[in-house]
């Protein structure tokens, strides 16, 4: 019998999922990657390659002097830093430390990291080095480590330090420079309270909850370990040693965090970092081959096919792309999948669903099971299904029924932080088994694939009957002219309901009331339509409904 050679016996060992036995944190199946394949590039950042070997030895450095600083085991570290090499150094430095993982958005107010660190108890931020001088002289009681993307960058460093220097060091003030050199020196203020987490909590992401109330999340790295396992069955590719993904969402967001950039990490590929999405690197790197998976917000997608680049032989290296976040329309799947197939490509695009709940992406079409206008079937050691909550025990509906979406399975959050009532209140039990509530209107056909309908808080009741605003936005987007809808009520007047077109045709108007009380309902006709150029987006790349009511206001007042 011949014996295999030692990169075929690390690829078994990455297959049969072995990384993750005994795991107990998210740092050991990466961990494990490393040794197997530790001249294997990493991270790519800015044209650099970084390998396995070299992100090992920074998790292993910035762990220690997480705890050289004087942080204890269970202490929150939070930062807010977009996709560099240091934000993936210290996801996994404090999760080897066995500190409990805080990201936050990169362009958090210094208000909103005040707030958050005196939720979580945190001591210690990194932020980008033009945000930390704010952040600082807004949390007193805590150190702030201003970090610079170009501490990865070698020959560009002084360049890229010359456009953006570090703020001055102060009291509460050092640089990532000082922290890694003197840890011990670091002016950390006394304890008062340790992150208050259950003890499986191991990472803690900002949400807006089931219900749209701002939330703290609690995951535990089982959670999140057990969905990058099942990141190559979603990906259709067991070998990705030699693929890269296009890391554009950041470890604050959950499809980042578990999709973007620990999925890959636990199998031995590589991610292609992107502090910020900018359409011709991305471009860039995907006719370099450098990236072979794409996962983002449907705006990702609307610019990659404006870019005039965007084409010839070099997309066929592209294997899947994935988009959720945000209202998808069907027309731009259709596009998406036509212009990868005009240039020989295998390619699709595909729609998943999920929510932090539950890490992230809970069900998703594949290239091995896909239907048109669902978000796929739920993943392997997931189950979905449709409840009616209008007694005090949940009753599971039959299929093809809307109710709202249960999910059960080994990826469910441990807690909302500091929220016993919310707590309980989102997990219910249905045959001995525990689910969470999605606040998700839906129903499951009769071939497993789940429909995604609308968000309950998004549902408008015009003179009783349900209308749901993602069927008059698929239909508006259908429209020549029309190139993003969004159908929303007014807060004052529930039952007339604003339908935003960006768009510059003011016969549009009346064109899409008469198309919505043909094609859907009377009810669901706009009482106004309102024409936008570019629909404003909020820190998550969401439309942004509040400021669309603005603009709306705003427009009604002139006329």
């Amino acid at each position: 019998m011949k014996l295999k050679k030692p990169k075929e016996k690390a690829l078994a060992f990455i297959a049969a999922k072995k990384q993750f036995d005994g795991a107990e944190s998210l740092w050991f199946p990466v961990e494990k990657a490393a040794e197997l394949f530790p001249k294997n590039t990493a991270l790519r950042f800015l044209g650099k390659n970084i390998n396995y070997k070299t992100l090992a030895e920074k998790v292993t450095q910035y762990a220690s002097c997480l705890l050289k600083a004087g942080l204890c085991e269970g202490e929150a570290v939070t930062f807010a830093l977009p996709n560099i090499p240091e934000s993936v150094y210290l996801l996994y430095a404090t999760q080897k430390a066995k500190l409990v993982t805080s990201p936050l958005h990169p362009l958090s107010t210094p208000e909103a990291v005040s707030a958050a660190m005196e939720k979580t108890g945190s001591r210690i931020v990194f932020a980008l080095g033009d945000a930390a001088q704010k952040i600082a002289e807004k949390c007193k009681s805590a150190v702030v480590v201003a970090v610079s993307p170009a501490n990865s960058l070698a020959l560009k460093k002084l360049l890229f330090s010359l456009r953006s220097p570090l703020p001055k060091k102060g009291d509460n003030l050092i640089t990532l420079s000082d922290f890694l050199k003197n840890p011990e020196s670091t002016p950390l203020p006394k304890l008062v309270k340790k992150c208050p987490s259950k003890q499986k909590t191991s990472v803690l992401l900002q949400s807006g909850g089931t219900t749209g109330t701002p939330k703290v999340i609690g995951l535990s790295a089982d959670s999140v370990n057990n969905l990058a396992k099942k990141g190559m069955g979603i990906l259709g590719k067991n070998d990705v040693t030699a693929c890269g993904m296009l890391s554009v969402l950041p470890v604050f967001h959950g499809f980042g965090l578990a999709m973007g950039v620990h999925a890959m990490l636990c199998h031995g590929g590589k991610n292609v970092l992107f502090p910020k999405f900018h359409r011709a690197s991305a471009v860039r790197e995907i006719r370099k081959g450098n990236v072979q998976f794409v996962i983002g917000v449907p705006r990702l997608y609307e610019a990659l096919l404006s870019h005039p680049k965007f084409k010839g032989k070099a997309l066929r290296s592209l294997v899947v792309s994935y988009v959720g976040g945000d209202f998808v329309p069907r027309t731009l799947l259709k596009e998406y999948n036509e212009h990868i197939e005009k240039f020989g490509g295998k390619s699709r695009l595909y729609e998943g669903y999920g929510l932090t709940e539950t890490v992230t992406v809970c069900s998703v079409n594949t290239d091995s099971a896909h239907k048109d206008e669902t978000v796929g079937k739920p993943l392997e050691g997931v189950e979905i299904r449709a409840f009616d909550f209008s007694e005090k025990i949940p009753r599971e509906l039959p299929e093809t029924e809307k109710g709202e979406l249960g999910i059960t399975g080994d990826t469910l959050m441990e807690e909302y932080l500091t929220d016993e009532k919310s707590t309980s209140e989102v997990f219910f039990s249905h045959n001995g088994k525990t689910y969470v509530r999605t606040g998700d209107c839906g129903y499951i056909d009769e071939d497993g694939f789940v429909h995604f309908v609308s968000r309950y808080k998004r549902i408008i009741k015009v003179k009783g009957i349900p209308v749901y605003p993602m069927e008059i936005e698929q239909l508006a987007i259908t429209v020549e002219g029309v190139s993003a809808a969004c159908a929303v009520p007014l807060p004052d007047k529930p039952e007339s309901i604003v339908l935003f077109l960006e768009g510059t045709d003011e016969t549009l108007g009346e064109k899409l009331k008469k198309l919505v009380r043909e094609k859907i309902s009377v009810y669901a006709e706009p009482t106004y339509v309102c024409l936008v150029k570019n629909f404003p987006v909020t820190n998550m790349t969401k439309t942004d409904t509040n400021a669309l009511l603005k603009l709306y206001r705003d427009a009604r007042k002139t006329e």
